[in-house]
């Protein structure tokens, strides 16, 4: 473990800290954002104390229908638009044009690079029928 995690970020001695994280497409924030997870080995690394964000977070970890879900992803950010716990500074834009030839590609909303292979399985070059 380098110094910097074992005496700053594990502590939470910092004023300010600059951090990159990678969540999936449909991600579990809880653990960035609920207020039980501020000390260590919690990742809410800008110490966010919330009660409604924290009810909006045991919600999401409960609920399965992708409506309701998409609710209370709003809900969530505009908790976070309103109190402004961190500063988002960039999110990856992923473009990966393809062959005309190739078929059956419907790259949709990814998060990493390898995303992109999800559907390989339906691929496929044009084909033609051909007399035997």
């Amino acid at each position: 473990v380098s110094d910097l995690q074992q005496n700053y970020i594990r502590t939470r001695e910092y004023d300010s800290l600059l951090f990159g994280q990678a969540i999936s497409f449909s991600p579990d924030l809880y653990s960035f954002w609920h207020s039980s997870q501020k000390r260590d080995p919690g990742l809410n690394l800008s110490l966010f104390d919330n009660k409604d964000a924290d009810g909006v977070l045991e919600s999401l970890r409960q609920e399965t229908n992708d409506e309701k879900r998409i609710e209370e992803y709003q809900k969530f950010q505009g908790i976070l638009k309103k109190e402004n716990p961190a500063i988002f500074l960039y999110s990856r834009y992923y473009l990966y044009p393809t062959s005309t030839n190739l078929q059956g590609v419907e790259v949709k909303n990814i998060n990493n690079s390898s995303g992109r292979f999800a559907d390989v399985n339906k691929w496929f070059v044009k084909t033609r029928r051909v007399l035997k």
